[in-house]
């Protein structure tokens, strides 16, 4: 069933409504946030940014591009002027690319970006310090996890970034990991987006870790408060950690992290989601399939201090809620759309609508 949230109750809104549009392909209007383009989906996507990304807005249709070469691209996403930048067909980069601020960076159907060093020229987009940034319908390809220690060297780099959303998006391999979000970074929503590994780990990195299949970790030090305490809230929705994931799906620091209907189906686990220092979770119809995923869920991560986390409603798993200090647990009160927890694997993999680069976008 379909729930419409507003508050921290479920209430059960347009249910009838909506799971007899399902099978309706709905369209964007040109707002700020689909760049222009009449995408085709099912009626469980709400085509925005959720939660804490409602605000980002991106490029808001100015200054339309469309690059095809590693050197457009990156001339592309610089700077702070407001635009909007869709990437068409394959493109390898020969290092990390610096994204700037009010950008939106749009794949049309099949664009993938690639970069396959296994050294300090690493990762794909850094960004660090940027305001308001929309990436979707994008694969994005690393080289395969080898633990080089590097700061900044995963598929996608938050450092102190505001106002992102990610959407819809393949990510793969990263070396050190798939997405970060580090540093004071804040007001992040990442939907429908699938995370796997598909590359064996090298071994013998100068980080000391053989199997660095570390997806998502979201605040990288116990010691930031100054930058993170406040910071670090996002919200996972409709996102798939499959194959490959080992950890951090994701590992969470000082944020209120919202994850729902997410799908765990992979064999590899050590654990799915850490609660760290000051972490502060809630887990909410997701669905834990493999074996793994469903001994291996949780991870503590906090030592002695305080954090809170709550699972409700999840497939595999049992309600549980955690907790040590004063603060009260976060529960979502924005407006979010959810589904059972039952329906989570079959609607994710839908492969013309589901988690992933999966929009059909040859317009633009």
């Amino acid at each position: 069933m379909f729930n419409n949230h507003n508050h921290p109750h479920y209430n059960l809104l347009f249910a009838g409504i909506l799971l007899a549009m399902f099978f309706t392909l709905s369209s964007c209007s040109d707002d700020d946030n689909t760049a222009g383009d009449n995408i085709p989906s099912s009626s469980y996507d709400s085509l925005k940014p959720i939660g804490f990304g409602e605000k980002t807005t991106g490029g808001n249709n100015q200054n339309i591009t469309v690059v095809t070469t590693a050197a457009q691209l990156a001339a592309a996403v610089s700077g702070t002027n407001a635009a909007t930048v869709y990437v068409e067909g394959d493109i390898t980069l020969d290092k990390m690319l610096s994204v700037g601020s009010n950008k939106t960076i749009l794949g049309l159907s099949g664009a993938t970006i690639s970069n396959l060093n296994r050294n300090e020229n690493a990762g794909i987009f850094l960004l660090n310090g940027s305001r308001n940034v929309i990436i979707r319908n994008l694969t994005l390809c690393g080289p395969g996890a080898y633990d080089i220690d590097a700061n900044y060297s995963d598929n996608i780099s938050l450092v102190g970034a505001k106002n992102v959303w990610v959407d819809h998006c393949d990510i793969q391999d990263g070396i050190d990991g798939n997405f970060d979000i580090v540093e004071g970074s804040d007001s992040i929503c990442v939907s429908w987006t699938r995370f796997h590994y598909l590359i064996e780990p090298l071994e013998g990195g100068s980080g000391g870790s053989s199997d660095h299949r570390n997806c998502n970790l979201i605040g990288n030090s116990n010691n930031t408060a100054d930058l993170d305490e406040g910071n670090l809230n996002c919200t996972f929705i409709c996102c798939w950690w499959g194959e490959g994931c080992v950890e951090r799906c994701p590992r969470v620091r000082f944020g209120k992290v919202h994850v729902v209907n997410c799908l765990y189906d992979g064999n590899d686990y050590n654990y799915c989601i850490g609660y760290g220092v000051y972490s502060n979770i809630y887990v909410e119809k997701c669905a834990f399939t493999s074996e793994k995923a469903k001994q291996n869920a949780l991870k503590d991560w906090r030592g002695d201090k305080d954090f809170n986390i709550k699972v409700v409603d999840c497939l595999g798993v049992d309600d549980i809620e955690l907790s040590q200090g004063d603060r009260e647990q976060f529960v979502p009160t924005y407006d979010y759309r959810t589904f059972d927890s039952n329906m989570v694997d079959d609607i994710l993999r839908k492969g013309d609508y589901g988690a992933g680069a999966t929009l059909k976008i040859s317009d633009r």
